[in-house]
C-alpha cells in the first residue's frame, strides 16, 4: 500500500467515524453516553476479521453471547456476595471459572459455528460489566449496549469496504506513473 492510499483511507476512516457519531447523536440513545462502546467493537471486528461482511452475523451473535455471559457472571457474583464472600474471591471463582467455560465452549465446542468469535464475546462481556456500573442491567440498557456495539461493526464494514474500493482504483495503485520522458521513450 502506498502513502497516497493510506492518507486517503485515513481520511475515509475519519469521515465514516464522524458520520457515525453525527447520526448516532440524532437519536435519544446519545443521552446514554455509551457511544464509546462502538469504538470498542470496531477494532475487535476490524482487527480479527478485516471487517468482512460475511462475518457480520457471527460477530452480532457473539456480542449477544458476551452480554449473556456477563449477566451470568454478575448474577453469580451477586449470589456469592449474599453468602459473605469478598469481591476479589468472587471474581477469582466466578470470572475465572466461567471464563474457562466460556472460552472452551466457544473455541472448542462451538469453534466451527457462528458463535466462535471469542474476542467479540470478551468485548460484549467487558462492555456489559462497564454498563452495569454506569447504568445497571435493565433490559433497555443492555439493548442500547447491543445497538451501540453493532454500530461499531457497521463502521468496520463501511471502513473496510471503502478501503477495498480505493485499492481497486488506479489512482491508489502501487505503480508510480511514468514520467513524460519515459512515456515518450516507451512509445506511448
Amino acid at each position: 500500500m502506498n502513502t497516497r492510499y493510506l492518507w486517503w483511507w485515513s481520511f475515509w476512516i475519519g469521515l465514516v467515524s464522524g458520520l457515525f457519531c453525527c447520526i448516532y447523536a440524532l437519536f435519544p440513545i446519545i443521552q446514554q453516553n455509551i457511544i464509546w462502546m462502538s469504538f470498542v467493537a470496531l477494532p475487535i471486528f476490524f482487527g480479527t476479521s478485516g471487517a468482512a461482511l460475511k462475518e457480520f452475523p457471527s460477530y452480532v451473535l457473539c456480542i449477544i453471547c458476551g452480554v449473556l455471559w456477563a449477566v451470568l457472571m454478575l448474577f453469580c457474583m451477586g449470589k456469592l456476595a449474599l453468602l459473605g464472600i469478598s469481591g476479589p474471591l468472587q471474581m477469582l471463582i466466578v470470572v475465572g471459572f466461567l471464563t474457562f467455560i466460556c472460552v472452551g465452549l466457544h473455541m472448542v465446542t462451538l469453534g466451527n459455528t457462528l458463535l466462535n468469535k471469542v474476542p467479540m464475546i470478551f468485548g460484549g462481556l467487558a462492555m456489559t460489566f462497564a454498563m452495569s456500573g454506569l447504568k445497571g442491567l435493565a433490559f433497555n440498557n443492555l439493548f442500547n449496549l447491543f445497538i451501540t456495539m453493532v454500530g461499531g461493526l457497521l463502521m468496520g464494514i463501511a471502513i473496510s469496504s471503502g478501503g477495498k474500493l480505493m485499492q481497486k482504483m488506479k489512482y491508489f495503485s502501487n505503480e508510480t506513473p511514468a514520467s513524460e520522458a519515459e512515456q515518450v521513450e516507451a512509445g506511448k
